[in-house]
C-alpha cells in the first residue's frame, strides 16, 4: 500500500512539473500555454489497420489515423462512423495493392496516398487536395495516378477558357475552348496550328539525337522546306512547295519558277505507250527551251506521233493507222522483216485534208541486203505501191516480192482518215508504221 501511494506521489509530482495551467490554458512541457491545450513537441495518433474486403472498408469507431491494407480490384467504398463532436480530424493513407483509389463522401484517396478529413455539417469533408463532395476532385499527381476513369478524370477545364501548358513559365502550348492546339502560338485557327514565327524547321517526322539527321518540314518566306536526313535543319532542303502551288526539287531554299522546277535529272519509269494500236492514240513530243523548261512542240499539233502495228496475209487490206485527223500533213514510215532478217524501211508523205486533196507519196527506203535497189513506187493520189528489185527469196516461205506492199489513205468516217496496207507478197507479213506529223493545213 505505501509502495503504492509513493508511486501516485511520484506520478502527480511529475505531472505537475510537466503540466502547468495558466489562465484556464493548459501546457505540456511549457510553463506559458498560449491556447487551451499548448503542447511543446510531438503528439502521436496511433495509427490503425482497416483491411478491404470486396472493395470496401469500415473505419472503426473513436479513430484518429487509419491505413487502408488489403488488395482491390476497383475503387474503394469508405464507411466511417459519424463523429460524437464537430471538428474530430481523421486521416486515411491508401495503402492497398491493385492501384485503385478509395471514396470517403465523394473524395477519393489517391492510392499511395494519404488526404486528412475533418467532421462538418454532419459529414466528413476532405481537409486537402477536395474542394466538392464529387468524383473530380482526385488530384493528379507529378508521379502518376492510378484508378483514373477517362469519363471523369481529366486533365483541362470546365469553363469555356483554353488550357495553357508551360516550361520555363513560358507558354509553349494552348488548347482553345474550341478544340484547336496551338504550339507556338496562342491563337491557334486550325486544330494543330504551329504559330506564324518564319523557322528553318518548324515540325520533326525523325531527327536523331544529336539533331544531324533531320527528317520534316521548316518555312522560310512563303515556302514550305521538305527536309530528308539533311546535315542540319538548316540545310537547303531537298524539295519546296511554294504558296502559289510551285514546287520545286533539288533547287535549294530559292523559289521555284514554274509549276515544276526540278535542278537536275528526271527521270519516267515504265511510261505506257499512248498508241494502242493502229493509231488508237496520238503521242505528244515535249521539248526543253533555253531557261530549261519543258514545252510542247509548236505549231499546233506538229511533231504528234502515232503508230501501228498489224498482220497482214497475201492480197489482204488491212487497218495499219487509223484517227488521223482532217487538214493535217505527216511523215510516214513503215517498216517489214522477212524469216531471213531483211529489213525493208520506206518513208511516205502523207496528207489527210478533205478540202486540199487527200494523197500518199513514196519517198525513199532501203532493204537490208547487199544489190538490192531503192524501191519503185506506182503512184495514185491516194496509193502508193512499193517494189523491190533484186530482193532474194527466203527459207520462210517468201518469193522475190514477198516485201512487196501497197500503202492506200482513205477516209473513215468522222472526219477522220486512216492508212491500210495490201500485202503483195506470198506469205503473211508484220507490217509497223510510225506517222509523224510535221503540218496543219
Amino acid at each position: 500500500m505505501k509502495k503504492d501511494l509513493l508511486l501516485l506521489s511520484g506520478a502527480l509530482l511529475f505531472i505537475s512539473t510537466a503540466m502547468q495551467a495558466q489562465a484556464g490554458n493548459v501546457g505540456i512541457n511549457t510553463t506559458t500555454p498560449g491556447t487551451t491545450l499548448d503542447v511543446n513537441g510531438a503528439i502521436t495518433n496511433r495509427e490503425t489497420s482497416v483491411s478491404v474486403a470486396a472493395n470496401a472498408a469500415t473505419i472503426p469507431a473513436n479513430v484518429t489515423q487509419i491505413q487502408l491494407t488489403g488488395s482491390a480490384t476497383a475503387n474503394i467504398a469508405i464507411t466511417a462512423p459519424a463523429a460524437p463532436n464537430a471538428g474530430q480530424r481523421l486521416i486515411i493513407y491508401n495503402n492497398t495493392g491493385g492501384g485503385f483509389g478509395a471514396t470517403l463522401n465523394g473524395f477519393i484517396i489517391s492510392n499511395g496516398q494519404a488526404m486528412e478529413f475533418a467532421y462538418s455539417n454532419g459529414g466528413w469533408r476532405a481537409t486537402n487536395n477536395g474542394t466538392g463532395a464529387t468524383a473530380t476532385t482526385m488530384p493528379w499527381n507529378t508521379l502518376g495516378n492510378a484508378g483514373t476513369n477517362p469519363t471523369t478524370n481529366f486533365v483541362g477545364t470546365t469553363d469555356n477558357q483554353g488550357l495553357a501548358l508551360r516550361t520555363n513559365n513560358t507558354e509553349k502550348v494552348r488548347v482553345t475552348p474550341a478544340g484547336n492546339v496551338g504550339i507556338g502560338t496562342t491563337a491557334p485557327n486550325s486544330k494543330l496550328d504551329l504559330g506564324t514565327d518564319v523557322a528553318s524547321a518548324k515540325l520533326a517526322v525523325y531527327n536523331d539525337n544529336a539533331g544531324t539527321d533531320f527528317y520534316g518540314f521548316g518555312l522560310s518566306g512563303g515556302l514550305l522546306h521538305f527536309h530528308t536526313a539533311s546535315a542540319t535543319p538548316t540545310t537547303a532542303p531537298d524539295m519546296v512547295l511554294h504558296s502559289n502551288g510551285q514546287l520545286g526539287i533539288n533547287i535549294g531554299a530559292t523559289n521555284p519558277t514554274a509549276n515544276v522546277d526540278v535542278n537536275g535529272t528526271a527521270r519516267i519509269r515504265n511510261t505506257p505507250l499512248l498508241a494502242a494500236g493502229n493509231g488508237a492514240a496520238i503521242s505528244i513530243p515535249i521539248y526543253q527551251d533555253s531557261n530549261g523548261n519543258v514545252v510542247k512542240t509548236a505549231p499546233a499539233g506538229h511533231g504528234n506521233v502515232m503508230s501501228g502495228i498489224v498482220t497482214a496475209a497475201p492480197g489482204v487490206s488491212t487497218l495499219l493507222v487509223g484517227n488521223i485527223p482532217d487538214g493535217s500533213f505527216h511523215r510516214l514510215t513503215v517498216t517489214v522483216a522477212n524469216g531471213c532478217t531483211h529489213h525493208a524501211v520506206v518513208e511516205f508523205w502523207v496528207a489527210a485534208n478533205s478540202t486540199g486533196g487527200t494523197a500518199i507519196q513514196g519517198r525513199d527506203g532501203f532493204v537490208s541486203v547487199s544489190g538490192v535497189n531503192p524501191p519503185t513506187f506506182s503512184e495514185t493520189q491516194t496509193s502508193t505501191g512499193v517494189s523491190w528489185s533484186g530482193l532474194p527469196g527466203c527459207a520462210d516461205g517468201g518469193n522475190t516480192a514477198n516485201l512487196n506492199y501497197t500503202m492506200f489513205i482513205v477516209a473513215s468516217g468522222g472526219g477522220n482518215y486512216q492508212l491500210n496496207v495490201i500485202n503483195n507478197g506470198n506469205v503473211s507479213r508484220a507490217y509497223s508504221a510510225v506517222l509523224e506529223r510535221v503540218g496543219t493545213y
